[in-house]
């Protein structure tokens, strides 16, 4: 696994998309990756965290875990109450070094909510 291996994946989405859930600005996108420790991800992307940035939040070692993980991941995002913070699992190796060298992996919901001025339960 090299560190820019996901360049190998420009263009075949569709061929690596496990599944894909889209409702207003909030996408739950789950797909296999060629730069991650483990093959299959899913990444969200949502306004109340990291300014509407993608955040993997789960990673998996085979496409059934990838489906459930995707599912559970649709559940939570879906929910009344949203979750206090997203943390980036740091799957692929250029997230990991980010870690390393002390990089912002905790995306808290409250410092998105007092920036765009969102009310709670948005």
């Amino acid at each position: 696994m090299g560190m820019f291996d996901f360049m190998m994946d420009e263009g075949t989405y569709d061929l690596r998309k496990i599944d894909r859930f889209e409702e207003g600005q909030l996408i739950v996108d789950t797909c296999k990756v060629s730069d991650g420790m483990k093959p299959f991800e899913t990444a969200v992307t949502h306004p109340k965290y990291n300014d509407g940035k993608w955040i993997v939040v789960q990673a998996y070692t085979t496409k059934e875990e990838a489906q459930c993980g995707h599912d559970y991941w649709v559940r939570t995002m879906t929910n009344k109450t949203l979750p206090k913070s997203l943390k980036d699992c740091c799957n692929a190796g250029i997230s990991a070094l980010l870690e390393a060298v002390g990089g912002q992996m905790d995306f808290d919901r409250e410092r998105a909510k007092r920036q765009f001025n969102f009310e709670e339960g948005e």
